[in-house]
């Protein structure tokens, strides 16, 4: 096990927060929903950590540490061994900073529910806490680097293949006075101007363009919303670096992956979004919940995954590549990546957070903890039926995916080998 200290510019009194003490996730007594969330990146990691040690009392569990960024920007892994020798089951979190508070949860509260069961998974899971740790921190969808990490797990030659594009091929050169920052939010800008400028493009291109821009992203504007990066980030680059050393021997069609999100979709509402290729499958293996296809230029307008059939660089069609058998001629994994998307506020209000945001990050950096609070309570909202939605369905979503693995291992395990 590996720990890290937390510097003193980070301390928060987590008990004055209302949070649970250390000896609480120790118990072996199930808490209230409120006790797994927290309020900031800091609390939260403590209680990954927490729940991870004690069930490392019980179970056979590895935390490891990747140091993303000083002073103490982390990325945690808990390792909890499977009682079957395959298979691999992995649910991470904050790959969207500010986002990341409603998986940390599930994830918190799924470590503590097997400490209080004392049942080992049949699968090997793997927890990865705060993907994007410096968002989560301070409140951010984006990166140190301004950087969206949902748009930047590429290879360099899917790097050349964004970058030589056309910079407009989903209409983000259109919207550019309203997706990148050039001056500080005026009082003006805020109440009226941000208004103003939306409902014009809106009036002018309709706001399923103005959806697809947004998610399409830029890879030329460093100081645009979803700015992709011109190159891997070092998040990315731990990330892969650990799977490749610790389960590259895993075989791709044994994987299953579930990564939270929030912010699409009806307030408390979840969807499970993935590639056309593996519908089928998280159809079968995931009932009673919504799936859709982000890769499909069908999807209804209205629907959270409307508008995504051009983003490049997402979670869902990088990772599988650091397992055995890795991709395909076609960029295609047999591992099952899927994204768990929970609803908080309408569209048209999270693009105003992100844009007043973003304007007051890169030009008020005096005043950045004010104008990350629109963030903030965009994509995690702070009510108790929210909260109480969000490990319902993370739980029941949870263990679906641990016996999705425990079914792709077996039948792994018994598919008819080659002839010689």
């Amino acid at each position: 096990q590996v720990w890290c200290s937390i510097p003193d510019r980070f301390q928060i009194d987590t008990m004055a927060r209302g949070s649970v003490a250390e000896r609480d996730l120790q118990t072996k007594t199930k808490l209230a929903v409120e006790s797994y969330f927290s309020e900031t990146y800091v609390e939260a990691r403590e209680k990954f950590r927490w729940s991870a040690a004690a069930l490392g009392a019980e179970l056979d569990v590895r935390l490891e540490v990747l140091k993303v960024k000083e002073p103490d920007y982390t990325i945690d892994v808990a390792v909890v061994k499977g009682s079957s020798s395959g298979g691999l089951a992995v649910h991470s979190s904050g790959v969207h900073g500010i986002e990341g508070f409603a998986g940390s949860a599930i994830q918190t509260a799924a470590m503590h529910e097997m400490l209080c069961s004392g049942i080992r998974p049949e699968v090997t899971t793997v927890f990865v806490h705060a993907i994007n740790p410096f968002g989560m921190a301070h409140h951010r969808r984006w990166n140190e680097n301004n950087v969206d990490l949902n748009r930047n797990a590429l290879t360099e030659e899917g790097f050349k293949e964004v970058l030589d594009r056309d910079p407009n091929i989903a209409g983000y050169e259109d919207f550019e006075d309203l997706m990148i920052a050039k001056s500080a939010p005026s009082k003006w800008f805020v109440y009226v101007g941000v208004w103003f400028k939306t409902i014009y493009f809106i009036a002018r291109y309709g706001m399923r363009h103005l959806k697809r821009a947004m998610v399409t992203s830029t890879y030329h504007h460093q100081q645009g919303i979803f700015f992709g990066g011109r190159e891997l980030q070092p998040s990315h680059h731990l990330l892969g670096a650990f799977l490749s050393k610790n389960f590259g021997d895993v075989p791709s069609s044994e994987v299953v992956w579930i990564d939270v999100h929030t912010g699409l979709g009806p307030k408390g509402k979840d969807v499970l979004l993935v590639n056309k290729d593996g519908k089928a499958s998280v159809v079968q293996a995931f009932p009673g919940g919504e799936v859709q296809c982000g890769d499909d230029a069908d999807s209804s307008q209205g629907s959270q995954a409307a508008g995504y059939e051009l983003v490049r660089g997402s979670i869902k069609s990088h990772y599988g590549r650091f397992f055995k058998g890795g991709a395909s001629a076609t960029g295609r994994s047999a591992a099952l990546i899927a994204t768990q998307e929970f609803g908080t506020l309408p569209g048209i209000l999270m693009a105003r957070a992100m844009v007043i945001e973003n304007r007051g990050y890169h030009f008020d950096a005096d005043n950045r903890d004010y104008w990350s609070t629109y963030t903030r309570d965009c994509f995690y909202v702070r009510e108790s039926a929210w909260k109480a939605s969000i490990l319902e369905r993370g739980s029941t979503v949870f263990h679906q995916m641990l016996k999705l693995g425990a079914t792709r291992a077996g039948m792994s395990a018994t598919a008819p080998k080659p002839a010689a």
